[in-house]
């Protein structure tokens, strides 16, 4: 009889156990999470009113804060062991990051803006070359997706673009180089009702494209059920209970 090789699960794109973080030694945790585990490829809602942990949790899992205790793995790194500089690095390479305030630079064109993050990875340049065969083709590419492909736009300052123009910017900007993460904070927030779920379907289909996983926080419930699952943050972090 032959042998039936046993493969091992894939490990999470991000596990947390004993998770406690605190701004300082001497206050009492403001995030405390026992366990979590997101999948590769998962698309994430994670719930949660004002004071619930939400931009603490995507700090933590951004390695822009450090771990006060427990363990955070994201993508078979030990982030808790890491330094402040190996967590730079790893972000720069493996994150992408859709602020609730987009962070454009204003004096850049939309073009500069989403080839930005290229700059700063080696990876993320490398991945995009391969992709698009230059950076500016893969940013165009990125951009059309987002349904932002009119060429007079590309050479104008991000200051000139409408809010919902901005964000697609932004989005394109976090996508560039293929990261396995992407974090989006409240990306919908400058929206009207009916361009939301457009812009998510939009996103969506870049991430499927591209394999990554996705954690998106939000407080607009009617977008909830375009997710894989929800996290609801109030009862996942035992220090807002």
């Amino acid at each position: 009889m032959t042998a039936v090789p046993v493969t091992s699960p894939a490990p999470a794109a991000i596990a947390i156990r004993d998770l406690r973080f605190r701004w300082r030694a001497d206050l009492p945790p403001v995030l405390v999470i026992d366990a979590l585990d997101i999948q590769p490829g998962e698309r994430i809602f994670i719930e949660g009113p004002s004071g619930s942990g939400k931009t603490t949790l995507l700090g933590l899992l951004s390695g822009v804060l450090p771990v006060s205790d427990g363990a955070l793995t994201v993508l078979d790194q030990p982030l808790n062991r890491l330094s402040a500089v190996e967590r730079d690095h790893f972000r720069a390479d493996h994150v992408g990051y859709v602020f609730q305030m987009f962070n454009l630079i204003p004096y850049l064109s939309m073009l500069d803006n989403v080839t930005l993050p290229c700059r700063f990875s080696r990876r993320r340049r490398a991945r995009a070359l391969a992709r698009g065969g230059s950076l500016n083709a893969e940013a165009v590419r990125l951009l059309a997706h987002l349904d932002l492909d009119d060429p007079g736009l590309r050479a104008r300052p991000v200051t000139e673009l409408s809010v919902g123009q901005q964000q697609r910017v932004a989005a394109a900007r976090a996508l560039i180089g293929a990261p396995e993460i992407l974090i989006a904070d409240e990306p919908t927030s400058a929206l009207d009702a009916d361009r939301r779920a457009g812009f998510v379907e939009l996103l969506f289909r870049e991430c499927r494209e591209a394999g990554l996983t996705l954690v998106f926080v939000s407080h607009d419930a009617s977008l909830e059920g375009l997710f894989d699952r929800t996290l609801r943050l109030a009862e996942l972090n035992r220090a807002a209970a």
